[in-house]
């Protein structure tokens, strides 16, 4: 607060020696076309003293106030820190007292605490006594008043109540009479009922004990019956095995080659045939079933003899049956030939013999099957088997019809070479019969070649006995011949085991041509007996291969597109003479089972469960018609208790009345009536208590409080006395610190009425010096004339000063090294230069003269407080229309205004405040100091312009 005050007084007294150098500076721009300047030279040289003068006057001014400011801040700050340092050495010797006595302290508010209890407790002990004692009394006096009124009506009462109690008395043994009689009745009552439930109880027993005997009984006995063995009739599967013929296999080749002298071919053939190397010796006698004649084989062995088509064998072992015309049961077949059903028959004995070949070779010897079927991809695959279907029959049965039209014989093939066209042959047949099937698979399998597997093998069928068992045989040794025969070549298979064992085939046509007598009595037909039919036997093959893929092809052979079996039913009667299993009835003993038992007693186990049940239902019926005679009985004993308890009311209420009649003619108070006068008396005691008991506490609460004030007050008194306080010292020091404060702000109003007065006193020397000056420079410019960019002084009786070039003037700077800071001091931009120009009338630049006020530091304690901002001031030059600058005084009140100071420092307890807030001046009382001092810059820059003074930050050039 101090800082700011000086700052303003300085900033006025700075302003007041600006004023006074700009007012003795008299000079002028205008140049004088004469070389005389003795005249010019002589006025400088005078205004300079005078400049100087004023100047040295302002100086020592201005030590002399800021000497006197800086003393008594000095001061102030001293005595701040002089008052603080007593403060807190008050404090600190207060706390060491403390310190001293705080086991006094200590003990003072133990004994303290212990009297407030000891009398509190005295207190408590004076309240309960009190309150028992009140309401002691007030019951004695009650129960005092009570037997006063008994005392009175003692004797009418006794006798009335003496009364009142016979008769209660009468009434109860009365009650107790009748209750008697009651529970007499009710107990002959139960006892008769119990003897009565138990004699039906013992009979219901006995009768249950007999049923459940009887129910066991007949169980026992079905048991027993049901655990019996029992027979029963049956029917056992007998197995029945057919007479099978065994082909013969050990015919000896080298006796037959003795007997016949035949070493390389076989006797009958056309053609020689290889003698085998004997590799398989089985196959040694194969290739002589080609032959008709049964005298070829010498070994009629019985086991290789069959008697009937039912003994034939259905698979196709290497070896030869022989023929037993006594023996033969067999069908006849007439002189006509075979029949349809005689052709079936040996249809499917071909077929199944086929099969047997195929898969006996594949599973025993499996090189002769491999060889074959290398390249079509079949190399150790299983084939599949041989079907015989009425698509293959048509196809058989075709080939025999264009054989017979174009009379091929047993030894031709059914082709070409044998006479016969192209559309006759078998192949022809075949293509034609699976066009349709082919042209499916080929456009199915697009991108694969689809292979046709056809072929056709031929033998000769013949029969010395006309039976269909004969012509069997035949066939079946011929084609012994026709393939195992064909498997003992040293160097190759023959040709039509070859075609048999070809994998893709998957249907056969065996047909039956009958032969004409022409062509069995060609040379070489092989036929030995012409007196019965002989067949040329053609087995022509179908089949498809895809693409040498045995998956794929066995997945069309698998496929229903062959057509439907014809021979299924006569190779399944052969196969049931050769095995069958026959139904036999019979009897056999069946041992009963658990199980079995179980079931045959279900009914008998039903029963005895459902006597015993009906035993118990009995039983429970006897218990519950037992038990409700007993409820009755209770009911009817409750029912005669009630009416005795009800009389006996009755005889009480009698009794009551009749005594309260007494009571009323005696005039004596009823028996329920002094009883509610008694409760009311006791309802209104319990409240009079209540109040007593109420005011009593509020009195002994009020005791306490005023115990614990009182002992405060004394431990206050005593601590007080041990550490006294020191906030009456610190308050003193701190009204002696405001006292000084309050001294210094009279000092600041004096100061700022001595700058008021020096301020006037200036302003008027100002205002002459002002006037003269302008007379002097309007009697100059009288005979000046403008030329170009000079100015020219005519002659004229009065010598005017010419200034020519005028040496730049400054202000004087503060000589105290503290004006040099820039915290709250005035600050010229630069110091104003006196500049020639050549302009007749020249236009100055205002002097810009700027107060930057920060905020001053507060010396006390080194805390910083706020002083009030001193705006920028700028003193401008008014320029009139015709070009001229004239000076502009202002005559506003600028009367120094006092800081506002009533503001005063909040100061704590026990120190002196380190930060004080200064008092603010009020907006409207800077704004005046302000306008004081502005008035005075304006004044000062319109002398300066003048005279052509520019007071600027930079010199201009023209």
């Amino acid at each position: 607060m101090r800082n700011s005050n000086t700052n303003n007084w300085r900033s006025t007294a700075l302003i007041a020696g600006a004023i006074l150098t700009a007012g003795v500076v008299t000079t002028t721009s205008t140049t004088d076309v004469h070389a005389d300047n003795s005249q010019n030279n002589a006025q400088v040289s005078n205004d300079q003293v005078t400049y100087d003068q004023v100047r040295a006057t302002a100086d020592q001014q201005l030590a002399q106030l800021q000497s006197a400011n800086d003393s008594k801040e000095a001061q102030q700050a001293a005595d701040l820190a002089q008052t603080n340092a007593q403060i807190n050495q008050l404090k600190a010797s207060h706390a060491a007292l403390e310190q001293e006595q705080a086991g006094a302290i200590a003990q003072a508010q133990a004994s303290t605490a212990a009297s407030i209890e000891a009398q509190t407790s005295a207190a408590n002990a004076e309240y309960q006594q009190q309150n028992e004692a009140t309401q002691r009394a007030a019951n004695d006096q009650q129960y005092a008043q009570a037997v006063s009124q008994a005392a009175e009506n003692q004797q009418a009462v006794a006798d009335i109540n003496a009364q009142y109690q016979k008769a209660l008395s009468d009434a109860a043994n009365t009650q107790t009479s009748q209750a008697q009689a009651a529970a007499n009745n009710y107990n002959s009552a139960v006892a008769k009922e119990n003897d009565t439930y138990q004699g039906k109880l013992s009979a219901q027993q006995a009768t249950n004990a007999e049923n459940i005997k009887n129910a066991e009984a007949s169980l026992a006995s079905a048991t027993a019956n049901a655990n019996k063995p029992y027979e029963v009739a049956t029917t056992n599967d007998v197995s029945v095995t057919g007479r099978v013929a065994k082909p013969q296999t050990d015919f000896k080749v080298p006796a037959y080659v003795t007997k016949y002298g035949i070493h390389l071919e076989v006797r009958g053939y056309n053609g020689a045939i290889p003698v085998s190397d004997y590799t398989y010796p089985e196959f040694a006698n194969t290739y002589y079933g080609e032959y008709p004649d049964s005298a070829v084989i010498t070994n009629k062995a019985a086991e290789s003899t069959p008697h009937d088509i039912s003994e034939m064998p259905l698979d196709f072992q290497p070896g030869l049956l022989s023929y037993d015309a006594k023996n033969d049961h067999s069908e006849k077949v007439s002189a006509d030939g075979l029949t349809a059903d005689q052709v079936q028959v040996l249809r499917a004995l071909a077929l199944s013999w086929e099969n047997g070949f195929r898969n006996n070779v594949f599973q025993n010897y499996r090189e002769f099957y491999n060889v074959v079927n290398k390249n079509d991809g079949f190399v150790n695959v299983a084939l599949v088997d041989l079907v015989s279907t009425d698509f293959t029959d048509n196809i058989a049965n075709q080939v025999v019809a264009n054989r017979t039209k174009y009379n091929i014989d047993n030894n031709s093939h059914t082709v070409i070479s044998s006479g016969m066209p192209a559309e006759a042959t078998y192949t022809s047949v075949i293509n034609d019969a699976t066009k349709n099937l082919k042209k499916n698979l080929t456009s199915e399998f697009n991108g694969k070649t689809v292979y046709t597997d056809v072929n056709e093998n031929l033998t000769t069928m013949q029969a010395g006995t006309p039976t269909l068992l004969n012509y069997a045989i035949n066939l079946y040794n011929s084609m012994q011949g026709m393939y195992y025969g064909e498997l003992v070549n040293p160097t190759h298979i023959g040709g039509h085991a070859v075609n048999l064992l070809c994998a893709g085939v998957r249907t056969v046509g065996i047909g039956f041509q009958k032969l004409t007598d022409e062509m069995t009595a060609k040379n070489g037909s092989g036929v030995s007996d012409r007196k019965n039919p002989s067949y040329a036997v053609t087995f022509d093959h179908v089949g498809f291969n895809i693409d040498h893929d045995a998956n794929l092809t066995k997945e069309v052979q698998n496929r229903n597109v062959w057509g439907t079996a014809t021979v299924d039913a006569q190779l399944n009667t052969i196969k049931t003479a050769q095995y069958h299993v026959n139904k036999v009835p019979g009897t056999k003993t069946v041992t009963p089972t658990a199980t079995d038992v179980q079931k045959a007693t279900a009914s008998e186990q039903q029963k005895l469960a459902d006597v015993k049940a009906q035993a118990q239902q009995s039983l429970d019926a006897l218990a519950s018609a037992h038990q409700s005679s007993l409820n009755k009985l209770a009911q009817q004993y409750n029912d005669a208790k009630a009416q005795v308890k009800a009389n006996y009311d009755v005889a009480v209420t009698k009794a009551a009345s009749v005594c309260d009649a007494a009571l009323k003619a005696t005039g004596v108070v009823g028996l329920q009536a002094y009883k509610a006068q008694l409760d009311s008396a006791y309802q209104n005691l319990v409240k009079a208590d209540q109040v007593a008991a109420q005011k009593l506490a509020a009195d002994r609460d009020a005791k306490i409080a005023n115990i614990k004030k009182a002992e405060n007050v004394k431990l206050d008194a005593k601590i007080n006395e041990l550490v006294p306080s020191v906030d009456p010292q610190i308050k003193q020091l701190q009204d002696q610190h405001q006292a000084v404060i309050a001294h210094g702000d009279a000092v600041l109003a004096e100061l700022k009425a001595e700058n008021k007065a020096a301020y006037n006193k200036l302003a008027e020397q100002f205002n002459v010096q002002l006037a003269a000056i302008q007379r002097r420079e309007n009697a100059k410019r009288a005979n000046e004339v403008r030329l170009a960019n000079n100015t020219v002084v005519l002659h004229s009786a009065v010598k005017v000063a010419n200034d020519g070039n005028i040496d730049t003037v400054a202000f004087p700077t503060a000589s105290n090294p503290l004006q040099a800071e820039t915290t709250g001091r005035v600050q010229t931009v630069s110091a104003p230069s006196i500049v020639k120009t050549a302009t007749q009338t020249p236009i100055a630049v205002a002097p810009v003269v700027t107060t930057v006020n920060h905020a001053a530091e507060n010396a006390v304690k080194s805390n910083e407080s706020s002083a009030p901002v001193v705006t920028q001031t700028t003193a401008v030059a008014a320029t009139t229309n015709n070009g001229t600058q004239t000076s502009v005084a202002s005559t506003a009140d600028n009367k120094a205004t006092k800081a506002d100071n009533s503001e005063k420092s909040v100061v704590k307890a026990g120190t002196v405040a380190k930060k004080q807030t200064p008092a603010k001046k009020s907006e409207s009382s800077q704004k005046v100091d302000q306008s004081s001092m502005s008035i005075v810059a304006l004044a000062a820059t319109a002398l300066l312009g003048t005279l052509g003074i520019t007071y600027s930050s930079k010199k201009r050039h023209n």
